[in-house]
């Protein structure tokens, strides 16, 4: 079986809620196994760049380090815009330490990949998923996600995102396609690079 290290770096603890069971997923529907190490900042797109930057510099001094087969960086778009925050995030990588690497950007926040495939959604909340409203404003989808498990009953103890590991694993990736094409844009890619990790 092939196999690799992955680096995960996000924004913050909702991404990663996501994006661990995301990046296992595509690995085992590749039939690889993945070591998967996680970094995430607290405190927005400035704060999450700036920690990049200095894991970046303590990986490079790190003698001993293995260093990863692949890093994936994400980063909401928030308004910025998924072009430029995408272009942003690549100009950021060192290339030096990661020749491989991919790029996540949710358009414009995490909490709309959450509600990207309505019948993924239902079967793990027990109701349909709030309507899209296709618009970036401050914490707009964080408040649609935690209404509707407000509304379902669910418990929440640290953000709505709690729920994106069961999300992640009943979602349909043509839905996906068709729905979401930042998260599409990011499996494809995840895809891409795994398939062309090495055998044991």
């Amino acid at each position: 079986m092939a196999s690799g290290v992955v680096q995960l770096f996000c924004e913050d603890s909702g991404h990663e809620r996501f994006l661990r069971p995301l990046i296992q997923r595509v690995a085992q529907e590749e039939r690889v196994h993945v070591d998967l190490s996680v970094g995430s900042a607290r405190g927005g797109i400035g704060r999450a760049l700036a920690e990049f930057v200095l894991f970046q510099r303590m990986l490079r001094h790190a003698i001993h380090n293995r260093r990863p087969d692949l890093l994936v960086l994400v980063v909401d778009a928030n308004c910025t815009g998924w072009n430029e925050r995408r272009r942003e995030l690549q100009e950021a990588i060192d290339l030096g330490l990661f020749p491989r690497a991919v790029v996540g950007v949710p358009d414009p926040h995490v909490e709309r990949w959450c509600i990207a495939d309505p019948l993924a959604f239902q079967a793990v909340v027990g109701t349909p998923p709030p309507p899209d409203p296709g618009k970036c404003e401050r914490d707009l989808y964080k408040r649609l996600l935690a209404n509707a498990l407000d509304r379902a009953e669910i418990p929440v103890l640290t953000g709505p995102t709690e729920i994106a590991p069961d999300l992640v694993e009943g979602m349909d990736w043509t839905t996906i396609d068709r729905n979401c094409p930042s998260l599409a844009h990011l499996v494809s890619d995840l895809r891409s690079q795994i398939r062309q990790f090495a055998p044991r």
